[in-house]
């Protein structure tokens, strides 16, 4: 794969209490590197911040070996997220400008990576709850493809 990728997240938060399921979908340049038997992808991602301010971004550290995913986001938000089938991962998520800090748990009950010479797709199904209580059902898809 190039060092030059794109990176494509697509994905949908079902909540628990019944409210509508959302959308997201991202689509931004990343660098990827392979090093220890690990794909490595760094980008950046928009985010909304205070009207009238320039942009904020949210740095992203995407790190996948097989059998698992981790994704470290530093900026405007925080979080680190584990993703390995079965496993329960217990973490925080800082909120817009670390005014907050909120304890979150993820299990994930399906992880999927498929390796080609110029791509990896990924697909997750998690669990997201705060405080050990779980709030939201999520299917994510990753695609990193060359540019």
């Amino acid at each position: 794969m190039d060092q030059n990728v794109l990176v494509t997240i697509r994905g949908t938060e079902n909540e628990c209490n019944g409210n509508p399921s959302t959308e997201i979908e991202t689509i931004q340049p990343g660098i990827y590197n392979f090093m220890q038997n690990k794909h490595i992808i760094t980008y950046e991602e928009p985010c909304d911040g205070p009207a009238q301010s320039s942009p904020l971004f949210v740095k992203n550290l995407l790190k996948i070996t097989p059998g698992s995913v981790s994704l470290v986001k530093r900026g405007h938000t925080s979080s680190d997220m584990f993703f390995k089938k079965g496993h329960h991962h217990s973490g925080i998520y800082k909120t817009a400008g670390g005014s907050l800090s909120l304890p979150i748990d993820i299990i994930t009950s399906e992880l999927v990576i498929k390796e080609n010479t110029d791509c990896i797709d990924i697909y997750i199904n998690y669990s997201l709850g705060f405080g050990n209580s779980y709030t939201s059902m999520h299917k994510i898809y990753i695609n990193i493809h060359s540019v």
